[in-house]
């Protein structure tokens, strides 16, 4: 074997230039091969240790890429949750109590007429079948089947299923059939419903009325009412909340809108 031979070998030629010089010399070329082998191993350990920490090196950017937050480019966007369509809310009608204005108004002036001694009460579960009529006030705390005509005023938190005439009308029961009219106010309290005209001075509203309401002075319509008929009156306010299915004339107002439109 010439020494050409190891031209392309990857060991240290001069090394291996001594180690085949001498044949003859066992010992000495023993010496050698394992001062060439100690050397190898070495070197196969250092690369060993480099391909370990290569690894982990390449672990610990894994690591962290998966662990970085999104860039902007790479966040995608949630779907966006469909949009529900908006529900028809229906106007809530408030039930009869014990708080309602209407009725603590009514308590406090059949209290100021009774001081009078001119109040007639038809107590609690009193019932008249038949029409009723007085020279002075009345208040209505049981039950009447027929027509109320009275020269004072009149409160009714009892149940009555007739027309209602007076001088001034409070009315605070869960319903009443039949119209209202009177020379000054007619009050309605929430929670309550009148299946009949309105006929007054001024009114307040609080409840439902299904009828037409003629007032020759000022409307109050709460935000609580719900009114099924035509308004007419010098002056009307309609709260926010309430429901008013008819038409609202100002015929009282004392404005003339032919002429006020007119061309000039």
């Amino acid at each position: 074997m010439s020494k050409d031979t190891f031209d392309d070998a990857n060991v240290d030629k001069d090394l291996l230039n001594q180690i085949f010089a001498d044949e003859g010399d066992d010992a000495e070329t023993d010496a050698l091969l394992d001062e060439m082998l100690k050397e190898a191993e070495a070197e196969n350990a250092g690369k060993e240790t480099e391909a370990v920490q290569e690894e982990l090196d390449l672990s610990e950017i894994t690591q962290e890429a998966e662990a970085a937050p999104e860039t902007e480019s790479e966040k995608t966007e949630a779907p966006a949750e469909e949009t529900k369509e908006e529900e028809l809310v229906m106007p809530v009608f408030e039930a009869n109590t014990d708080d309602d204005s209407v009725k603590k108004e009514a308590m406090d002036q059949m209290n100021e007429e009774r001081k009078k001694g001119t109040v007639t009460t038809i107590t609690a579960g009193t019932t008249i079948n038949g029409g009723i009529s007085s020279d002075g006030s009345l208040e209505v705390m049981g039950t009447i089947s027929g027509d109320i005509e009275c020269q004072g005023k009149v409160a009714i938190v009892g149940k009555v299923s007739g027309n209602v005439i007076a001088s001034e009308v409070y009315v605070s029961t869960n319903r009443l059939d039949g119209s209202l009219s009177s020379e000054g106010a007619v009050k309605i309290g929430v929670g309550t419903i009148v299946l009949g005209d309105v006929d007054a001075t001024s009114a307040y509203i609080a409840g439902a009325v299904k009828g037409d309401i003629d007032v020759n002075g000022h409307v109050v319509v709460d935000s609580t009412a719900i009114i099924q008929g035509n308004i007419k009156a010098k002056s009307v306010q309609v709260n926010n909340g309430a429901v008013v299915d008819g038409y609202c004339s100002l015929n009282y107002a004392g404005v003339n809108l032919d002429d006020f439109f007119e061309q000039k």
